[in-house]
């Protein structure tokens, strides 16, 4: 896939940095604190003048009317899609360090203009933070009006990360994913398109519910759920933003992968604490989202189906009809970059996701998340 990548100077090893509030001849600093800036997916506003995030897919957005517009952030090299007026423009990042500017649109027409920066890969150093926007100076900025989507929040792991989805090589070093990896054509942001949802996601690459893909149990996917970043146990998650109308937990793989013997198998135990697991899971999104539908999405691997299945027909014996079995099938020849699914291959899971919710009841006639 060929796309653009457009930086300007930042700081460290760089040369020509800006000040964190300084800009050019004719232009002014928006602070990331200015009620103009709507951010989605999990955001630290701790500090409201440097909000941080690392979940993958998170964006921020504004509304503005002005010819030319730059992000400015502290950042470890990751990639972000840009958006004017919903449509994707191009890809900017790949620079490290302090006060990274980048152009994000210059010669717009006049009128209002919607801009939305969302990251496309998963990374496991430190946050990024957002500082601001760099605008025209008489440039007007305003709240973008709420979409009044439905929403889908995904609980999972690499796949639902869409991690690697955009290489061509079967294996890559860790963070030569990061410019091949782009979230909004993971089948989670696929399945979002389909339905007319947004989309949030609390997924990490390698974790589990009971233990990370080498077996490690510390900080499972259980734990993370209530944390506000990916990779920091503070500050906790308030779940105090409306709640998704659907929930859908897409794990097992990287159990599999950590509790299996060696002789590829995993015992009754080790089975039956996973499923006590994915049921305290499904137990904390009933508690914080008590009106969204939770649909326990089992991956190819038949002992992760078994297990999955067997969680949803307790539940569901035990009264419980507000969680909902799917699944999605293994693609062959449609994986790269270490056994994640291509772009291809996350569009067909989306598609094979949607028929079922939509057997299930759970999308209707017309497309959109049913009432």
């Amino acid at each position: 896939m060929r796309f653009f990548l457009v930086g300007l100077l930042g700081c460290g090893v760089l040369t020509g940095c800006r000040t964190a509030s300084s800009h050019g001849p004719g232009e002014r600093f928006v602070a990331a604190s200015d009620p103009a800036m709507v951010y989605e997916g999990r955001w630290d506003r701790t500090d409201p003048e440097k909000p941080q995030a690392s979940w993958p897919g998170f964006s921020v957005s504004t509304e503005f009317e002005g010819k030319a517009i730059h992000v400015r952030m502290n950042d470890a090299g990751n990639y972000y899609n840009v958006e004017v007026d919903g449509k994707f423009v191009k890809v900017v990042g790949g620079k490290r360090g302090s006060h990274l500017d980048y152009l994000l649109a210059d010669g717009l027409s006049a009128g209002k203009h919607r801009i939305r920066v969302q990251r496309r890969n998963i990374s496991f150093e430190k946050p990024t933070e957002i500082e601001g926007f760099i605008v025209d100076r008489r440039a007007l900025l305003t709240v973008p009006p709420v979409s009044g989507k439905q929403r889908i929040e995904f609980i999972g792991d690499s796949y639902t990360a869409a991690e690697g989805n955009e290489a061509i090589s079967s294996s890559l070093p860790w963070k030569e994913k990061y410019p091949v990896t782009n979230f909004a054509k993971g089948y989670a942001a696929v399945l979002g398109e389909m339905t007319g949802s947004d989309v949030t996601a609390v997924c990490r690459s390698g974790s589990g519910l009971v233990t990370n893909w080498e077996g490690q149990r510390e900080h499972t996917m259980g734990e993370r759920f209530g944390w506000t970043l990916m990779n920091e146990a503070t500050p906790a998650w308030e779940f105090d933003e409306p709640s998704p109308n659907l929930t859908i937990i897409s794990l097992g793989l990287n159990d599999f992968s950590g509790l299996k013997g060696s002789d590829g198998k995993v015992s009754s135990a080790g089975s039956r604490e996973f499923r006590q697991a994915y049921q305290k899971l499904i137990g904390r999104v009933r508690h914080h989202h008590p009106e969204s539908r939770i649909v326990a999405l089992a991956p190819f691997n038949p002992w992760a189906r078994e297990q999955i299945s067997t969680v949803v027909a307790e539940e569901k014996a035990s009264g419980r009809q507000d969680v909902f079995y799917a699944q999605f099938d293994n693609f062959p020849d449609g994986y790269v970059a270490d056994g994640h699914p291509t772009v291809t291959t996350h569009r067909k899971m989306a598609e094979q996701i949607f028929s079922q919710l939509k057997a299930l009841g759970l999308v209707s006639a017309a497309g959109g998340l049913a009432d």
